[in-house]
């Protein structure tokens, strides 16, 4: 990627273009084809011979020094994996990954009483009995089957022509969001979209993407990520995009040199660029606008701390009743592994007095946003990660 412009919709968490469409969009097609497998009696088939062509696959290709074992736990590819392993140290679980071509990749092996494990990201049962590996990254069928059981979600719809996305826009609350049916980390989404010229923008940005794009309304609210091990939620993070509060005098170019220059360890400056002038716009503002004294605004749809905003560790404040909710979803879903995406306006009161909802899953959830929060305690979520692996192991 090192060679090729930064894409300001992809943030930082740059991606092909051209590969993404190509796998999301594959995705879809294939999706029933996969949901049928996994019901049939070659799925049976296919768990009893995947792990001895794992295998043979990494022989082959230790041998021919193509991958390599790597035993140090500070060389991941990411956070994720690093606190996976801490914690199997700490239970004294024999783990490793894998080097290619010299590079660290997020492929893992681990031994769990007495039976090893090859998993890319983190271990998960081979297949789980709706199939959900297979689909639960796509957010249109996510939508279809919460909002058939009842669990709040967004309402909105998919689309791959911009005629009937912008026949259900004008029957849906403004403002809305668009985004890639499949994807994540927030690439390629646009949000308080109010009029057809901007609804368009973000149409032809998220198709950049995959060939179908998710219209929805816009909910009002942080971005909660609830982790679920086993049916049971692990926990809480808030993700806050950066925002700012007027005082009545400062220009909002001026308040973000403010908040760049008060902001607590941790956070990284917001570096105004052309998508944040675009956000402001869909908002009414200008960087030379004056916010009222109170008014607090985001500075972008983007949110975390790589882009100047918060993250902070809430399981201990959220209402019961979300909770009880967060944990339907998950056994709606039928998968023991999911990170579910979430909006709500006020974490620690009653759900059914707001309106929110749940907005994607993803299966393979980066566990690590729970360990170094800005605000609040470190929760070791991978803990209930490997309790379910070895009380489960049989499943593997």
């Amino acid at each position: 990627m090192s060679n090729k412009p930064y894409c300001l919709a992809c943030g930082n968490n740059q991606t092909s273009h051209i590969f993404s469409w190509i796998s999301q969009t594959t995705n879809v097609f294939t999706a029933p084809l996969h949901r049928w497998l996994s019901k049939s009696f070659l799925s049976k088939l296919a768990a009893a011979i995947t792990d001895p062509i794992l295998w043979l696959f990494i022989g082959i290709n230790r041998l021919l020094g193509v991958l390599k074992v790597n035993t140090d736990p500070t060389k991941t590819v990411n956070q994720r994996g690093k606190v996976l392993w801490q914690e199997a140290i700490a239970r004294g679980i024999p783990m490793h990954n894998f080097f290619v071509f010299g590079r660290p990749v997020d492929l893992y092996g681990a031994t769990v009483k007495g039976k090893k494990l090859y998993f890319n990201g983190l271990p998960r049962p081979l297949r789980t009995p709706n199939g959900s590996e297979w689909w639960l990254d796509d957010k249109f069928l996510l939508k279809q089957l919460l909002q058939k059981a009842s669990v709040s979600a967004a309402r909105g719809g998919v689309f791959s022509k911009f005629e009937p996305l912008l026949k259900k826009f004008h029957e849906l609350d403004k403002p809305v969001i668009i985004k890639p049916r499949l994807g994540s980390r927030g690439r390629h989404t646009t949000t308080h979209i109010s009029n057809e010229a901007d609804l368009k923008k973000a149409f032809d940005s998220a198709k950049q993407l995959c060939h179908w794009v998710i219209l929805e309304e816009h909910l009002i609210g942080s971005v909660y990520r609830g982790t679920v091990i086993n049916g049971k939620l692990a926990g809480v993070l808030r993700g806050d995009p950066p925002r700012i509060t007027g005082n009545g005098v400062s220009t909002i170019a001026q308040l973000v040199e403010l908040k760049n220059k008060n902001k607590p360890v941790g956070i990284k400056d917001v570096q105004i660029h052309e998508e944040h002038v675009r956000f402001l716009f869909r908002l009414g503002y200008t960087l030379e606008s004056v916010l009222p004294a109170g008014k607090t605004i985001d500075l972008t749809e983007k949110i975390g701390v790589n882009y100047g905003g918060c993250a902070a560790e809430v399981t201990s404040s959220t209402h019961p009743e979300i909770i009880k909710i967060i944990e339907k979803a998950a056994q709606v879903v039928g998968d023991p592994i999911i990170g579910f995406d979430f909006i709500i306006e006020h974490i620690s009161q009653d759900p059914q007095k707001q309106k929110w909802g749940i907005i994607e899953a993803n299966g393979l959830p980066f566990i690590n946003l729970h360990y170094d929060p800005v605000e609040g305690e470190t929760n070791n979520v991978a803990k209930p990660l490997w309790d379910f692996v070895e009380e489960n192991i049989e499943k593997f």
